[in-house]
């Protein structure tokens, strides 16, 4: 027997998470949300690249200038206003972080909670 199907107002909305998180120097609160499907593959894809060691560089140091491309990267895509745009592009989010490093470290890791990320466990596999 085929059970029934749920009807139009049964369907769950879809809504990726969003935090509100109070950064100063940017001038206030700004809203950290997931990434959607776009750009988690986008992201992962850049990871990927990131990540491989170019020319004498070993594993350690590829991680480590990897960060550099990918946390601002991240946040280009997850830092949003009330409006949903982006509060900086990727170019300003690289200046951001020259200046305000503790800031957008504290951004990173509430962007790739939201968005399901774990750096920690990838590295293990």
């Amino acid at each position: 027997m085929t059970q029934p199907t749920i009807q139009r107002g049964q369907v769950a909305p879809v809504a990726l998470p969003t935090e509100a998180v109070d950064v100063p120097p940017i001038g206030g609160v700004v809203l950290v949300r997931g990434l959607d499907m776009p750009q988690t593959m986008a992201f992962s894809a850049a990871r990927r690249r990131a990540t491989q060691p170019v020319g004498t560089e070993d594993q350690a140091q590829a991680a480590e200038r990897a960060a550099g491309e990918l946390v601002p990267l991240l946040l280009s895509m997850s830092v949003v206003l009330d409006d949903g745009l982006p509060v900086y592009s990727l170019a300003e989010w690289q200046a951001f972080g020259g200046q305000h490093p503790g800031d957008m470290l504290r951004l990173w890791e509430r962007a790739i909670a939201l968005s399901g990320q774990n750096p920690e466990a990838e590295k293990k596999t």
